[in-house]
């Protein structure tokens, strides 16, 4: 039989608007974007800034890892890198770098992690919008609606037509529901569920992030420094997403001459776990001093789905 990793899918729940810039500003809506999938236009987390965050909350865990195994690879000056070692949970699972041409990729691969249920105001109040194409990613097959329709799940109550900001769609079905695969989002979500066109929901998703003003203050007057305005965008809270990881075995890797963690796949799990649980109070990505950032991971009890 041929081998196989473990892919373990996680689902996430924003505890607050989540910001990952794209690195600077531009012109247009706002000064300071976030990332997006070039095909389809829409926010998604990168697996870096999971990966990254991931590292760092497991190696808090290890105090005699931190902050070496959680940085740069490199040695520079007091600052000795990465450890390297077989037996070094944080430098095996993510992966180290102790010189040129030497490393090792590390057992756990992220993927990005992508937006599945998107909270949108209504008149028939907060409901969760997705469509078919990003439920069929998730190999949940749902029949799509028309550009004007909206299909919606039994909680959404509405007389025959639903507002959506600047849109009016009309209720096609008021019987929508998600299949198992994602039973452990909330039921308040689940039960407010709707589903549009595949066309329609990148328009809704982009039409709906959070924008937000901030200004520097100047010390020396406790007011508004000039020139120091600026506006940036951010998935807004209660927004559901997804990615994968991939954990190798260790079994068929070699550090030093060793076989890594001493061929054992649960302490790699067992690492990627310890960091994640850290996501829903530490949180990920930039502006966390201004209250944006954490993220629950939904599934962590169960290991995640394989």
């Amino acid at each position: 039989m041929a081998y196989l990793p473990d892919v373990l899918l996680y689902f996430t729940l924003a505890l607050d608007p989540i910001h990952v810039g794209t690195g600077g500003a531009r012109l247009g809506r706002v000064d300071m974007s976030i990332v997006r999938e070039p095909g389809t236009n829409l926010p998604k987390i990168p697996a870096t800034s999971i990966a990254g965050a991931c590292r760092t909350y497991a190696a808090l865990q290890e105090p005699d890892k931190f902050p070496h195994c959680a940085g740069q690879g490199q040695a520079q000056g007091n600052y000795r890198g990465h450890c390297g070692k077989p037996d070094c949970p944080i430098c095996v699972t993510f992966g180290f770098a102790k010189r040129a041409g030497g490393g090792f990729q590390g057992l756990a691969q992220f993927s990005d992690a992508r937006l599945v249920l998107f909270p949108v105001h209504s008149l028939a109040g907060p409901v969760w919008v997705t469509c078919s194409e990003v439920l069929g990613d998730l190999g949940i097959v749902k029949q799509e609606p028309q550009d004007g329709q909206v299909y919606v799940a039994s909680g959404v109550k509405a007389n025959g037509k639903l507002n959506l900001g600047w849109l009016m769609l009309e209720i096609a079905r008021n019987d929508f529901s998600l299949d198992g695969k994602l039973s452990d989002v909330p039921n308040e979500i689940q039960h407010r569920t709707v589903l549009v066109s595949n066309k329609m929901f990148a328009h809704i998703v982009n039409d709906n992030l959070e924008v937000r003003t901030s200004v520097s203050i100047d010390p020396q007057t406790g007011a508004a420094a000039e020139h120091a305005l600026f506006t940036y965008e951010a998935l807004p809270r209660a927004c559901v997403l997804y990615f994968e990881v991939v954990v190798s075995d260790p079994r068929f890797y070699q550090v030093e001459g060793k076989t890594p963690l001493d061929g054992d796949i649960a302490k790699v799990k067992r690492t990627v776990i310890s960091g994640l649980k850290l996501f829903d109070s530490l949180g990920i990505g930039g502006m966390n001093t201004r209250g944006m950032g954490r993220l629950r991971v939904l599934n962590l009890g169960n290991g995640g789905v394989e």
